[in-house]
């Protein structure tokens, strides 16, 4: 398993600001070292987009995206969350007690009209702005069930550490 960063959000029920190892699967290895090492930005192009979705999947190094359980359905408005990927949305880029990192801008979800369908405990990041073909980059280590409410937002940022 290859860890290398973390989800950041804030969890209102704990009140304190969640921050959770991710894992990087086997197919998101590949892909960002196709996109570092070999340029390929067929994945995501310069200016294209990542996205951040939420699950409740029970998680393993060989998943895809087809293999995402738990993920609310469009009600109360659920919906992957956009990252540009430029110097903006991802990634911003800068050094934290001398490891550089990449971070994501904060994006948020939030309910309208109605709750989302079901609550979560990971994140992901994923090429697909909705559906089950993409690349799967990575889950966020399990954190205590969210459920947002309609009228609710729950904010989570991205970030990967290059320690090597």
């Amino acid at each position: 398993m290859l860890r290398g960063g973390y989800y950041r959000f804030y969890h209102p029920g704990l009140q304190e600001i969640i921050t959770v190892p991710n894992m990087i699967v086997s197919e998101g290895q590949e892909a960002f070292a196709k996109m570092l090492m070999q340029g390929d930005n067929t994945i995501v192009a310069a200016g294209g987009n990542f996205y951040l979705g939420a699950c409740g999947a029970t998680i393993d190094q060989a998943d895809t995206l087809s293999d995402i359980a738990g993920e609310p359905t469009s009600a109360g408005g659920y919906a992957r969350q956009a990252i540009e990927r430029n110097t903006t949305g991802f990634p911003t880029v800068s050094q934290v007690n001398g490891i550089y990192r990449a971070l994501s801008k904060s994006v948020t979800f939030s309910a309208s009209g109605a709750d989302f369908s079901t609550a979560f405990r990971r994140f992901f990041l994923t090429t697909a702005a909705s559906g089950t073909t993409g690349t799967l980059f990575s889950y966020s280590g399990v954190f205590p069930s969210l459920q947002i409410n309609d009228g609710q937002s729950q904010n989570a940022t991205w970030e990967l550490y290059l320690n090597w």
